[in-house]
């Protein structure tokens, strides 16, 4: 609530000048960025790079911790402290252009780019009809296996289909190992509700579909995992081992997850294996995460521009993947990223392809939430899957939403 109102407030200074506005400097770019310090590495080096080649360009890193990102970025607006670039969550963009707070892209700024990145990444940021960002990391989750576990029930593959899943996970299952250990909540059921074929929001993202025949099939389908089937082992109840824990000590032989945990779980020493998502009615499917890059400035758009677009070039990008293991964002990367040093990059960029953009809304934290409650009663029983979507659909358009319209 006290960022939303800082953003409110940030939002009626910048409209009404009572700011004085910042002086910028031409040929300067303030970045701030809140990249792990593996990445901050690399992401240096590349700004080096830049540097090396525009020798006239001076550019300042100011790192942010991740999660204090927003609210600095909200008491700068009200204090008119902005940097050039920010580097900010999906979730922030749309916030952030509501308000009025950056700068849209125009198409016309981004035509020698825009078909060559991955489109579930740039169109996290296309709100109202317009772009107010570029990824600058994205990730998405696929299926993790227990390849020990598999071998000792006699298990070659992982499944491919959630019929199969359904199967495997009955064999897996023996009381002190579960098939599956799954999250509540709606990012982590995204891929259920789209690989059954449902859409989140509607075209002009003023109406929520979450209670279509088809998502009621895709959350009923998550619920009998664990009510039903009993293959699921309740990791998404307070207070149970999360998935995470449960997936490194064995009691959890599948699980979602992504690219982040590769390397602490190579560096445990556990045996897995990454899948795609199960394929549904309508195929495999993923949900995105990641964030983006903004722009607060007219002055030094141009120049912020060609910055982004440096951190987006395909060499670059290449770079970027094969020194963390991340997901390259441009199409024309893919045949330069190592996947001999990565071999689970492959999978998920494959996953990638099968990936849903999540509709950037203002409000999507208050519209996850609700979703949130009403599917843990209908994982605990107190609900059917169909009246808890129903009434969590119904809360969401008739309050969340309309009080955006």
């Amino acid at each position: 609530m006290r960022g939303f109102l800082l953003l409110i407030l940030a939002s009626g200074l910048i409209s009404s000048g009572c700011v004085r506005k910042q002086a910028r400097q031409a040929n300067k770019l303030v970045i701030w960025e809140s990249y792990n310090d593996e990445e901050h590495a690399v992401f240096t080096q590349i700004v080096e790079k830049f540097k090396a080649q525009n020798p006239d360009i001076e550019i300042e890193i100011q790192r942010i911790p991740f999660d204090g990102m927003e609210q600095k970025v909200l008491t700068a607006l009200a204090s008119k402290t902005t940097p050039d670039i920010a580097r900010v969550d999906y979730a922030f963009v749309a916030k952030l252009a509501d308000k009025n707070a950056i700068l849209p892209i125009e198409e016309e700024e981004i035509a020698d780019i825009k078909d060559k990145l991955i489109r579930a990444a740039l169109y996290s940021n296309f709100y109202k009809g317009k772009f107010y960002g570029v990824p600058d990391q994205t990730t998405c989750i696929a299926l993790f296996y227990n390849k020990k576990i598999f071998k000792a029930k006699g298990i070659k593959n992982p499944p491919k289909t959630w019929n199969e899943f359904v199967e495997i996970g009955k064999k897996l299952t023996d009381g002190k190992i579960y098939g599956f250990g799954m999250h509540n909540s709606l990012w982590w059921t995204f891929p259920f509700f789209f690989s059954f074929g449902a859409k989140f929001m509607s075209d002009d993202l003023k109406t929520c579909l979450l209670d279509s025949p088809e998502a009621i099939e895709a959350f009923t389908f998550k619920v009998d995992l664990y009510r039903k089937h009993k293959i699921e082992g309740g990791a998404w109840q307070a207070g149970a081992i999360n998935p995470d824990a449960g997936f490194r000590n064995g009691k959890y032989a599948m699980i979602f997850n992504g690219p982040w945990s590769i390397k602490s779980l190579q560096e445990a020493g556990i045996d897995f294996g990454v899948a795609l998502v199960p394929e549904g009615p309508a195929g495999s499917a993923t949900t995105i995460g990641g964030t983006n890059l903004v722009i607060f400035h007219k002055e030094t758009k141009p120049l912020a521009m060609k910055f982004i677009k440096f951190l987006l070039s395909p060499e670059v990008q290449a770079f970027w993947a094969n020194e963390l293991g991340q997901i390259p964002l441009r199409y024309d990367a893919i045949p330069m990223v190592d996947t001999l040093k990565h071999p689970y990059l492959k999978v998920f960029i494959e996953q990638m392809k099968y990936a849903v953009p999540r509709p950037p809304l203002p409000n999507y934290t208050d519209i996850e939430l609700t979703f949130n409650g009403e599917m843990e009663a209908a994982l605990s029983g107190q609900k059917s899957p169909e009246q808890a979507l129903k009434d969590a659909t119904k809360r969401v358009n008739e309050k969340i939403l309309k009080e955006e319209l």
